[in-house]
């Protein structure tokens, strides 16, 4: 069986494609304005954010980088079974080379079902909380479920 995602994308390639007039309808340009990252990263990111916005701090900004790198991190935690910061010194070091950062944090997590439940376990723990409102710039934010089903989650912020 097709993800809802995967049905979207090829009913979207269709429209795109099968339009024979160079208007489009206004469903085609709702369909063209859907967001195309995971939803679950967009609704962390719009929490974060939203947070940060509650307590007088600036909003993040999204990451190519420290999004690759959270998501590399993911898939370790479901190929290993386990959340961890294995390896957070490497992932910082390359932040700080490749992207200038010279301030970088991690949460992780796995088990919630949605971006609210995991925000609401971050925001519960001191120590991700302080991540969430620490003094950084961007952020990278990886959501992925295991083959059973169940979300493992990464954050990476950065100060530039």
């Amino acid at each position: 069986m097709r993800s809802p995602a995967h049905l979207f994308k090829y009913i979207l390639l269709i429209l795109m494609f099968a339009s024979c007039s160079s208007e489009s309808t206004e469903e085609e340009i709702q369909l063209q304005q859907l967001p195309s990252a995971n939803t679950v990263e967009s609704e962390i990111l719009q929490l974060v954010n939203q947070h940060r916005q509650s307590i007088g701090k600036s909003v993040l900004t999204k990451n190519n980088l420290a999004e690759e790198l959270a998501r590399d991190h993911t898939l370790y935690m479901i190929s290993q079974n386990d959340i961890s910061h294995e390896y957070f010194d490497q992932r910082a070091e390359q932040l700080q080379r490749e992207a200038n950062a010279y301030g970088v944090g991690e949460n992780v997590a796995a088990g919630q079902p949605s971006a609210q439940s995991v925000m609401t376990a971050w925001l519960n723990s001191s120590g991700h909380k302080a991540n969430i409102e620490g003094n950084y710039t961007h952020i990278g934010i990886s959501a992925i479920k295991n083959d059973q089903g169940v979300y493992y989650y990464t954050q990476l912020f950065l100060r530039k």
